[in-house]
């Protein structure tokens, strides 16, 4: 059986996509190998949201190419999407699918419509991903995203419920639903469904020990979502919520459909409805023409957030949207030292939330053990607590969060 190892970038979609895959080419009498050495065809699910992205899958590439010489590189994925050609003239690539499938890597049929792939039920991992929508509406100026996923569009209800209980007879405790844009979950099915409709059916209609919400937009996330939340102990009290910006101005040139305000209202409803519930975002830094004062905005607004973490990441300029031709660049140097300081101002809203679960006992599912040899357990709200002794991974058990 020929042997193949994927090797996943970015966002969960992409994880579940990989997942997708590999249940497909194991369908198809292929074998699945952890060993990238053992490996006769090598898959790239690449990202492209930003250019590192793009830079650290032609490193792969090459890092492949140069210790195993003799595997199929296949690069796949948003970056396969984005730019076919530039991928295709990297050495040793064999060939670029725009669309992952496994009938173009098996090579017996033309690659499949770009619509949802299956979703990963023949080997269960820890907290798998069910991707139920894909794509995006929306044109976020920075935002390369729905240009390389097309149109949003949405995995039928029975479909995700067929999914998730699959999953869960498997053996899965936690299953994560995800989308690129999931809060548009149920638009485009014509029965006016929405993200809290999915919920209440997959925790009404499958036995889920844990359900999480990956990403959901500011302007997707209403008051009905955070009482579901707040009311139903089988969904993760965990909330991530992609700011951008905290200053308006910044916002609007973003054409990001909400103000600073908004958001930080909509953050303190959850606080107030879940004083234990992690709560994340996505911060950007030196988006152009973001001035001195517009940053300063944005770090105040960081600093009073009830945040218990946050991603930040420098703007990264993408060929074809309507960010890459606006003029006023914010020098590099200049926005490293913004991306410092707001991990600084995020940092201490951490360590406040950190310090008011300290002494609370709660149950954690154990995930796959670092290489140090730690076990790490994630519990509900999102904190990984490492354990003082080896568990195998997707075990339940109860932690107490230490005092720092």
């Amino acid at each position: 059986m020929p042997a193949f190892h994927i090797v996943n970038f970015g966002c969960r979609a992409n994880q579940a996509d990989g997942a997708a895959l590999a249940r497909d080419l194991i369908g198809r009498g292929w074998q699945a190998t952890g060993d990238v050495g053992a490996a006769e065809t090598v898959v790239l699910n690449t990202c492209t949201v930003t250019a590192e992205a793009d830079a650290e899958a032609r490193l792969v590439v090459r890092r492949l190419r140069r210790e195993h010489p003799q595997a199929r590189i296949i690069v796949a994925g948003c970056y396969a999407r984005r730019a076919p050609k530039e991928v295709a003239a990297l050495a040793g690539v064999a060939s670029v699918l725009p669309i992952l499938a496994a009938d173009a890597i098996v090579g017996d049929a033309a690659a499949r419509p770009a619509t949802l792939a299956p979703m990963p039920a023949a080997r269960v991992a820890t907290r798998p991903t069910v991707r139920v929508q894909d794509g995006c509406h929306r044109r976020c100026a920075y935002c390369i995203v729905p240009f390389v996923r097309g149109a949003s569009r949405s995995l039928p209800l029975g479909r995700v419920l067929e999914e998730i209980q699959t999953l869960v007879e498997g053996g899965a405790q936690e299953v994560v639903i995800s989308g690129t844009n999931l809060g548009q979950w149920g638009r485009d099915l014509g029965h006016r469904y929405r993200l809290t409709d999915l919920i209440a059916s997959i925790l009404a209609r499958t036995t889920v020990r844990r359900l999480r919400l990956s990403s959901v937009e500011p302007a997707d996330w209403n008051e009905e979502l955070t009482t579901m939340m707040a009311g139903e102990p089988r969904l993760a009290r965990h909330a991530h919520l992609p700011l951008q910006s905290g200053s308006d101005a910044t916002l609007r040139r973003m054409r990001r459909p909400y103000t600073a305000a908004q958001y930080a209202d909509k953050l303190q409803r959850l606080r107030e409805a879940m004083p234990d519930a992690g709560i994340g975002a996505d911060v950007m830094v030196g988006f152009p023409g973001e001035s001195d004062a517009e940053f300063e905005e944005s770090l105040a607004l960081a600093r009073v957030l009830p945040l218990s973490y946050a991603h930040i990441f420098r703007f990264s300029s993408r060929a074809g949207t309507e960010a890459a031709a606006l003029t006023r660049p914010i020098p590099s140097g200049v926005a490293r030292d913004r991306a410092r300081a707001m991990r600084r101002a995020v940092a201490a809203s951490r360590a406040a939330f950190l310090a008011r679960q300290a002494g609370r006992t709660m149950a954690a599912l154990t995930l796959v053990a670092r290489r140090s040899g730690a076990t790490p357990a994630l519990t509900g709200n999102f904190l990984q607590i490492p354990l003082p002794q080896s568990v195998p991974p997707n075990q339940w058990v109860e932690v107490t969060i230490g005092y720092s």
